[in-house]
């Protein structure tokens, strides 16, 4: 609030009361007794009485100078004061009007709110009953359990064949892994239960580490290839027959069937329980399956990928299957508890897979994304190279049509689903060029049926085209098409034991623990 001074024009006055009274003065007959005739004289005369008038109207210019900016500055003031009243009554209003927009909606939202807790609470139900009967089944469980393995581990230790003693083995594993399952159903926070774990299994390796030799009451690490391979032996038959002791010689393990494929590199081992990344594998394995079984979605070139590699400190998992993106509301609420991408798409879903696998990750310190993969507009150059010199290029654009599907465009604007032309010579070989990659791949090994086919190299997992070639003695016919590669690719990245072992990756929780504290005290201080 600002303090306002009234200001007077006591200059101009007073010099102009100062002139008068000297006027008065000179002008009564008993002034000679109180003033100097001399003086007296000079105040008389013209000159006195001219300087006197200059000085009592510059005085009067000087004040009027003075109100005439202090009115300015009172007048800016209550144009400024003005200003802030309009806002006010500007924002009242424009508040009243929201007021009365929005006032219609509230029944509206108070339904949807209403509808929505109605669903949380229904489903939180439901999940507590599952907790419930899973605490039930593992507190009444537990000496069942016990004898069941007792009895597993003992036959497996008698001389059995060998494919009894897998039979046992496999139905030992699947004890375990239900126990586990159970431990992680009954628990009230995945991640922190994981998280302690993991801390036992940490110390128990450094001890082995420093004393080599000594005796552990369980294994504290396991292989990462050992776990995923593990997951997918109900879901690929031949992954175990194929899998040898190659597994453990190779640096790289590959299998490719009609409907998967499968590059686990060498990653290291992770710390705790691999029935935890068990878990992980079969969740991300179901929900690809399931969209790839979709009509709508089925391609027979893109497959479900699996692949594992090294990136800085940390073994990446990625996991890619056909079908459609994951948008909208559905990127934020996926690993919510009771939220199921496949409710939104009119088919049953429990919610808790995703859950599980993000409250899993978590504990393991990692983090899990996931990339919408879409079909991409481009242009191809294919050169034909025939035996006898001559040179063909097709320039080949194409482009993605309103329900995401890649298709070719030729030269005419006539969208086709492939572009086919004739040579009239024997090929030598074909050359296809992609302006967004900028690389050249080279064809020159044709099956003797005279039928070739070559799928894109740059993405074996998913190919964006296929070239086929059909050759008569004089002639061939090329075709070309893109494929629909749209699916999704989940990204799992978590710490190896190797990187747990370098004082650098505590030394980072420590460094952050104190930015924590120090911005702690900060705060108080403030």
């Amino acid at each position: 609030m600002h303090k306002t001074i009234i200001k007077f024009p006591w200059f101009g006055v007073l010099s102009s009361s100062s002139f008068i009274a000297l006027l008065i003065l000179i002008s009564i007959p008993q002034a000679e007794t109180v003033v100097d005739k001399s003086v007296l004289g000079f105040l008389e005369s013209y000159t006195a009485k001219l300087i006197f008038s200059v000085f009592v109207i510059i005085s009067f210019v000087i004040d009027f100078l003075r109100c005439k900016k202090m009115g300015r500055k009172l007048d800016e003031r209550l144009q400024t004061q003005n200003e802030q009243i309009d806002e006010l009554f500007r924002g009242k209003y424009a508040l009243q009007n929201k007021v009365h927009r929005y006032s219609g909606h509230a029944d509206k939202l108070k339904l949807f709110i209403s509808d929505k807790l109605l669903e949380y609470i229904e489903y939180d139900e439901k999940f507590l009953h599952f907790k419930n009967i899973a605490s039930e089944i593992r507190h009444n469980g537990v000496i069942s359990y016990d004898r069941v393995v007792s009895i597993l581990k003992h036959s497996l230790e008698q001389e059995l064949p060998e494919d009894d003693r897998k039979a046992y083995q496999d139905a030992l594993t699947s004890m375990v892994y239900l126990w586990d399952l159970l431990d992680l159903s009954t628990t009230d926070n995945i991640s922190l239960y994981i998280a302690n774990k993991l801390y036992e299994c940490e110390e128990l390796y450094f001890r082995q580490v420093l004393e080599e030799g000594q005796d552990s009451p369980f294994t504290p690490s396991f292989s990462v290839r050992e776990a995923i391979l593990k997951s997918l032996y109900g879901f690929v038959e031949d992954v175990n027959g194929v899998r040898s002791d190659r597994l453990i010689q190779d640096e790289s393990f590959l299998y490719e069937d009609s409907q998967y494929r499968i590059r686990l590199d060498d990653v290291g081992e992770f710390l705790g329980n691999e029935n935890y990344i068990v878990l992980i594998m079969e969740n991300l394995v179901n929900n690809g399956l399931y969209y790839m079984g979709q009509k709508k979605y089925k391609n027979q070139y893109a497959k479900l990928s699996v692949r594992t590699c090294l990136e800085n400190r940390n073994a990446v998992i990625k996991v890619y299957n056909p079908g459609p993106e994951i948008a909208g509301e559905g990127r934020d609420k996926i690993y919510q508890l009771g939220y199921s991408a496949k409710k939104t798409r009119g088919t049953q879903g429990k919610g808790l897979g995703l859950y599980f696998v993000k409250q899993i990750v978590n504990g393991y310190e990692g983090s899990i994304d996931f990339n919408n993969i879409r079909n991409n507009e481009g242009k191809y150059v294919i050169r034909v190279a025939c035996e006898s010199g001559t040179i063909i290029n097709e320039i080949i654009e194409t482009v993605i049509s309103i329900n995401g599907k890649p298709s070719c465009k030729n030269d005419e604007e006539t969208i086709t689903k492939s572009f086919k032309f004739k040579v009239n010579e024997r090929i030598h070989n074909i050359e296809v060029s992609t302006q967004t990659s900028k690389q050249t791949h080279i064809f020159d090994r044709f099956d003797p049926s005279g039928e070739s086919r070559f799928l894109d190299p740059e993405q074996v997992d998913r190919p964006a085209w296929f070239i086929d070639v059909k050759e008569a003695r004089s002639s061939a016919e090329i075709s070309f098409k893109p494929l629909d590669t749209m699916g999704v690719e989940f990204i799992i990245k978590i710490p190896t034991v190797e990187s747990r072992l370098d004082p650098d990756y505590h030394g980072d929780d420590i460094s952050e623990l104190d930015e924590s504290d120090q911005n702690y005290v900060d705060e108080d201080e403030i």
